[in-house]
């Protein structure tokens, strides 16, 4: 490999590396805002016993769907239930 298709080649890689970073922060704050007005919302409710149930059987079935990514839903999933006034030891 010539030393122009090398580099080529890396700058092609750096270009790509830095727009999946840029699509990681993009969702980043998505998610951030998203939380945001998720918990906005969840204060307001009235029913946050009925709320909580449906919330933890959704849980289980997106658990189950994603395995892959169980470990990485637990974390978020006890700030929500946090919210919905299921506090966890």
């Amino acid at each position: 490999m010539e030393q122009s298709e090398f580099e080529k080649m890396l700058a092609l890689y750096s270009d790509n590396i830095n727009g999946l970073m840029d699509n990681q922060l993009a969702l980043t704050a998505q998610v951030q805002v998203l939380q945001a007005a998720l918990a906005a919302l969840l204060l307001q409710h009235s029913d946050k016993p009925a709320l909580l149930a449906m919330f933890q059987q959704y849980m289980k079935i997106s658990k189950q769907a994603a395995p892959q990514l169980a470990s990485r839903m637990e974390g978020l999933e006890a700030g929500m239930l946090a919210l919905l006034g299921q506090h966890q030891a």
